[in-house]
């Protein structure tokens, strides 16, 4: 059964007035919003170089925009990042359809949408990009961010599991943790804990790794 969202919250924030109390955990103290901004520069990065080293624009123009609306969301401008009438990623994706920059601007849409709290119109943009070794984790686990937010913990859990399975350095512990912190909120503690434990296992040299052992306390004391 999905937990509504007002639960959720007030699991989220137990746990994470616990691990405020952890010394240095997650980079002193800046867990969550450490997590939000590994998980837009792993998206952003995957996204750069999918089509500026991978693919290649389909055609200059459409790169030369997609350029400029990215500079919007580097700053934080994600508004104007989605709606500017010349260079914004919804008019790059209405005018070039499925070329590469498109397929980009589809995953950067949905991030802009996610960090402005836009969590379904997020869904549908991200789960709208092909998937792609190189950044297709990522933006599965900025989705499972939006379905968790939405206090969808199933759905949360599914797209978390499909980001963690991409063995990825950067990607895996980020999310393995995020997950852990799902099932806690949803009463799963042994699940939480087992994950937490493989993570120290698995990525023990990370920097997830190696502060994981006091979200693990948290776990087996709540």
């Amino acid at each position: 059964m999905e937990k509504n969202k007002g639960t959720q919250i007030e699991e989220f924030e137990k746990v994470d007035e616990a691990l405020n109390k952890a010394e240095n955990f997650f980079e002193k103290n800046t867990s969550k919003l450490l997590i939000v901004v590994a998980g837009i520069c792993l998206v952003v990065f995957g996204v750069i170089y999918y089509i500026k080293c991978v693919k290649g624009p389909a055609n200059e123009e459409a790169a030369n925009r997609i350029y400029v609306a990215e500079q919007y969301f580097v700053n934080g401008s994600y508004e104007q990042a989605l709606n500017d009438e010349e260079n914004g990623f919804l008019a790059i994706i209405e005018e070039h359809g499925s070329t590469d920059a498109a397929v980009a601007a589809k995953a950067y849409a949905g991030v802009c949408y996610k960090q402005l709290g836009k969590y379904e119109d997020a869904i549908k943009y991200l789960k709208g990009v092909d998937e792609d070794d190189l950044i297709s984790p990522a933006l599965q686990g900025a989705v499972g961010d939006c379905y968790s937010e939405l206090g969808k913990d199933s759905d949360a859990i599914a797209f978390y599991k499909k980001a963690i399975a991409s063995d990825n350095e950067l990607v895996s512990p980020i999310y393995m943790k995020k997950l852990a912190i799902v099932y806690l909120a949803s009463g799963k503690k042994d699940e939480a804990v087992k994950l937490l434990e493989d993570l120290k296992y698995k990525y023990g040299n990370t920097s997830a790794g190696r502060e994981v052992e006091k979200l693990i306390e948290v776990a087996k004391n709540k």
